[in-house]
């Protein structure tokens, strides 16, 4: 006989607590996020000399100027990136900055440097002597290589760098760019600082072609590249969001407890990937494959009383939902009800589900008698059913 039963199932409940398991990593993250928002630190403050600056001291002219020129230039509020950088008077130049600038130009960045303050310079590696204090502008002339020659405007400070390095232009009679090389990448130190600001660029002379051909030199260095005004060290610092808030004293040790604890919760609630489940029973097969699998081992066997008590069997538990018994009942209650409610013969039926072999012999002839009188019994028995009204 063939097995039909089905694949098991997995009837059992899941539990309540499993079902939440997401509840407590989802409550972990809105209290980061809202430490985050209420510890965070603020926006920084500002101060001028930037290039968003329009005063007389800012360099608000110089990008405009090289954007309506279609120059790559953009503002950068990150510590270090880009290809070419213009750190032009900083303000908030720290020595966290400063070494992630330095790790910036040795990583192959090319750096303009123009500061007024000689620390700022040391910070990023170059001992220089800053002197003269800002004065009324006054013309002189300048310099380019190649031999061009630019009637320029400055004030009075000058930068005086450390010896070496290759110079670029000149200005009354000194280096107007020294560049030094740092690694992979340069340093360019702007001797004269101030030629770049608002007020020199809009005196009318050539400090904005200056600018101009200083940005092109510089972008040559770096073929494909662009060209970022610095903000960074100005205070201009891009906003941290609430994850880069959460890593920040004094919410690191609040983070990391939060994410332990959340952690140990999808442990505790998550699924788990338990034992391999096998694979599903094939299909149950058609009654047709059926019979033709019992006539194929009654040939190969000759059985034949196996196929009678199968046929046998199963008109005996037809009988028993039809009349309403249980499962087992005796056949002798079941002929009798048969009889009462069904008008068969009692001994007929009660001696063919009894018969463990076909009553008239074993051979294909009796087989054959036998279900033949199994099919007539259950028409008789089926058929006078009583209707419904």
């Amino acid at each position: 006989m063939l097995d039909s039963s089905g694949p098991p199932t997995d009837d059992a409940a899941t539990a309540p607590g499993s079902r939440l398991w997401w509840a407590v990593p989802a409550a972990a993250t809105l209290l980061l996020g809202l430490f985050g928002l209420l510890f965070g630190r603020g926006p920084e403050t500002v101060d001028r000399g930037t290039s968003y600056d329009a005063s007389d001291r800012g360099f608000r002219a110089a990008y405009l100027l090289l954007d309506e020129l279609d120059y790559p230039v953009e503002r950068s509020r990150r510590a270090a990136g880009g290809d070419v950088r213009w750190v032009l008077h900083p303000t908030r130049l720290d020595d966290k900055a400063a070494a992630e600038l330095d790790a910036w130009v040795k990583r192959g960045g090319v750096l303009l440097l123009a500061v007024t303050d000689a620390g700022d310079a040391r910070r990023v590696g170059l001992a220089v002597a800053v002197s003269g204090d800002w004065e009324p502008a006054a013309g002189t002339g300048a310099s380019l290589p190649g031999g061009e020659a630019l009637s320029v405007q400055t004030d009075g400070t000058t930068v005086a760098g450390p010896p070496g390095g290759r110079t670029w232009g000149a200005v009354d009679g000194g280096p107007l760019v020294t560049v030094y090389s740092r690694e992979r990448g340069e340093i360019w130190l702007l001797h004269r600082p101030d030629l770049l600001t608002n007020a020199n660029l809009r005196a009318g002379t050539d400090n904005g072609l200056l600018a101009c051909r200083l940005a092109s030199a510089m972008l040559r260095e770096r073929p494909g590249g662009r060209l970022a005004f610095d903000e960074f060290t100005h205070g201009l610092r891009d906003r941290p969001d609430v994850v880069e808030l959460l890593f920040r004293p004094p919410m690191t040790a609040v983070t990391v407890e939060l994410a332990l604890v959340a952690a140990l919760a999808l442990w505790h609630f998550g699924s788990r990937f338990g034992p391999v489940r096998p694979a599903p029973l094939p299909p149950r097969r058609s009654k047709e494959e059926f019979l033709d699998a019992m006539a194929e081992l009654l040939a190969r066997k000759g059985d034949r009383a196996e196929a009678f008590r199968t046929v046998r069997d199963d008109l005996l538990r037809r009988l028993e939902a039809d009349l309403g018994l249980s499962a087992g009942t005796p056949p002798a209650l079941v002929a009798d009800e048969a009889a009462r409610r069904r008008g068969a013969d009692a001994a007929a039926l009660l001696r063919l589900l009894t018969a463990g072999a076909p009553p008239q012999g074993r051979g294909a002839p009796a087989l054959l008698d036998a279900m033949n009188q199994l099919e007539t019994t259950a028409d008789e028995c089926f058929q006078s059913r009583p209707r419904p009204r």
